[in-house]
């Protein structure tokens, strides 16, 4: 079976035990200051690191040698002179016998690529293009750094590992998706070496990127943050108590021998207690789920059958009629899988199966589109009269994810790069925050200063606002998805911000869309609007006026370009509006100009109205740039 994910698991992801603050007998830098590394252009830069307490380091540049102290913790650092874009050099860091040096270092743009998996979606996941992509990657003035994966109770002034890493076509495959796209466009359009520091982790919520200091300042989750510092307390116990949950349940996760020994895929096994179900379903299951359903062939095909169980990127053992004929886990794309004719018979087949989540503990299972068996060329749905139990194993242990917890990942994965001179953040992340949609305003807002405070850099953040996912609906007035949307747009309040929407990217059935090439150029055109000052259209058209006549009401945008409806249609997608009973309807639009008429033949006096406002939304309204319309809502008309 594939353990990919399990060894890739144990492989990066650790958590930080315990912290003291040693002294330094030896001459250290930070992981940072390393060989190829990208300095930020035209700024002052720390090097830093560690030596013995009262200790004199020098670092050396061609030009200079600059000189501090190791202070009672055995810290230093060093202030490098602003530098304009330039490169190669190599510096040496002296303390008396000792020597460090760095080779290969330009002075270019730096940017730190945060957030969950949609920022740390690799180029290998198959984004759209992927080959293309591949073959245009021979840029060595591009540099990665990967920041190592660590939870931790403690603020950390150190990396456990890292290196920068030169473009290539055998490297860029481990890169961020996103921060490549957006590092090749910087560094062709500006003419400079482009350093990007990955710092990222799927699935993790935005609470946790934030220090306790900040979170502290937020009424919402203050009493969180502080039970979340309080582990500090018996953190050895608590700590190895959690790995060996970890251990067991990975261990059970992948067990053959586990699965085997239930019998449950055998025709013989009693079933007669289980549940039935049919999919898809709202049904929440826990632990271990076990599923199994009969389908019936006049005849056995002489090249099989094909099943297909859609998307289900879960660890799962799959049978038919007593054979073992696939294993999935997560990084699985599709379950379409071929049953030999030899497996299969004349009469009634078997289909059993045991699914797992290694993510939250409910597996599932279901797509209408992709649920059946095709024989012959005729398909039979298996959405229907399955026999389910989640008790046929022993419940799974429950392991506590550090990483999600207030501040563990500002402490591991940002305070020790707080030094490193940044032009800025590339961001993308809310899927995890969806459940509070209403708080994400003032914590994403909370984050971008708190790391501003920490790092004492006032430097540009550029976010993505979240892609379309789910099943489409309309009218969804109460979308959660759309509330974070409009929460992220908040931030745009403080300086310096600029917003990539990715609205109209997403993919009903996967929340990691294939198209990140259009992200990473709307976080590149506001990157050039917020950060370079370049004076060119880089966000969608906004509604600046409003009115209602009748059943109508008027809107009016202020584009900087021609508003356009995608593809040469009549009608404008994705409003909706309510009188005031307050229930949304599904209204038409038309577009003149820039001006915009919408109605609904349901709703004689309209008094709100929203546009691309659901999960997972179709759009076409567009400006200038292929930027579409953001997401917005009008009150009170």
């Amino acid at each position: 079976m594939d353990m990919t994910f399990k060894k890739a698991f144990s492989a990066f992801v650790f958590v930080a035990v315990f912290v003291s603050s040693p002294g330094y007998a030896a001459l250290q830098v930070s992981k940072l200051i390393s060989n190829h590394m990208v300095l930020q252009r035209d700024t002052a830069n720390a090097v830093w690191g560690w030596a013995e307490p009262g200790a004199q380091v020098k670092v050396c540049l061609p030009s200079e040698c600059l000189s501090a102290t190791a202070n009672s913790e055995g810290e230093w650092r060093v202030i490098l002179p602003a530098t304009e874009a330039s490169g190669p050099i190599d510096f040496h860091i002296r303390s008396g016998d000792e020597k460090i040096s760095v080779s290969d270092v330009y002075f270019g743009d730096v940017w730190l690529a945060g957030g969950q998996s949609n920022m740390g979606w690799k180029l290998d996941s198959k984004i759209d293009n992927f080959q293309a992509e591949l073959s245009d990657s021979n840029y060595p003035l591009i540099r990665f750094f990967e920041v190592p994966k660590r939870s931790s109770v403690y603020e950390e002034n150190t990396l456990s590992k890292g290196h920068w890493l030169r473009t290539s076509p055998s490297t860029v495959e481990n890169f961020s998706a996103i921060g490549w796209l957006f590092a090749k466009k910087n560094h062709l359009d500006k003419n400079v070496a482009v350093g990007i520091i990955e710092s990222n982790w799927g699935g993790t919520p935005a609470q946790s990127w934030l220090s306790q200091e900040g979170l502290a300042k937020l009424p919402a989750y203050r009493e969180r943050a502080q039970k979340s510092a309080d582990l500090a307390k018996n953190w050895d116990k608590t700590y190895n108590d959690n790995e060996k949950a970890k251990t067991e349940k990975y261990r059970r996760l992948y067990s053959e021998e586990d699965t085997l020994a239930t019998g449950a895929y055998r025709f013989a096994f009693d079933d007669s207690r289980w549940l039935r179900v049919s999919f898809p379903t709202t049904t929440v299951f826990d632990d271990l789920l076990w599923l199994r359903k009969s389908f019936e062939l006049d005849r056995v095909p002489s090249d099989g059958v094909i099943l297909d169980l859609g998307d289900l990127t879960q660890e799962a053992f799959i049978f038919v009629n007593e054979k073992l004929i696939a294993t999935e886990t997560w990084k699985s794309h599709g379950s379409r899988h071929t049953i030999a004719a030899d497996m299969l018979k004349k009469g009634i087949n078997l289909i059993a199966l045991r699914i797992g989540s290694s993510w939250d503990n409910h597996p599932s299972l279901g797509t209408e589109e992709n649920m059946y068996i095709s024989a012959a060329g005729q398909r039979q749905n298996l959405l229907d009269n399955w026999v389910y139990s989640t008790e046929v194993e022993a419940p799974m242990p429950i392991e506590e994810r550090f990483e999600n917890l207030p501040a563990f990942l500002y402490n591991g994965m940002i305070h020790p790069l707080r030094h490193y001179g940044m032009r800025g953040v590339i961001w993308y992340q809310g899927e995890s925050n969806v459940g509070e949609a209403p708080l994400y305003g003032d914590l994403f807002k909370g984050l971008i200063n708190d790391w501003r405070r920490t790092t004492g850099q006032d430097f540009a953040f550029l976010f993505v606002q979240l892609a379309g996912f789910g099943a489409f609906k309309t009218p969804q007035a109460n979308s959660a998805w759309a509330e974070i949307r409009f929460q992220q747009e908040l931030a745009l309040v403080l300086p310096n911000t600029g917003m990539a929407t990715a609205v109209d990217v997403g993919e009903e059935f996967d929340v990691h869309p294939g198209n990140k090439q259009d992200v990473a150029k709307r976080l590149w055109l506001e990157a050039r609007r917020v950060s370079f000052g370049d004076s060119i259209v880089s966000q969608a058209p906004r509604v600046v006026k409003h009115k209602r006549k009748g059943r109508k009401v008027a809107l009016r945008f202020d584009t900087g370009s021609t508003l356009r409806v995608k593809d040469g249609a009549k009608l404008i997608q994705g409003f909706i509006v309510a009188g005031a009973d307050g229930q949304f309807h599904v209204a038409k639009a038309t577009l003149k100009g820039s001006k915009v008429l919408v109605w609904s033949d349901e709703v004689k006096k309209p008094v709100s109205l929203k546009y691309a406002w659901a999960d997972f939304p179709k759009v076409n309204l567009y400006g200038e740039n292929n930027l579409p319309v953001l997401p917005f809502k009008v009150d009170g008309l």
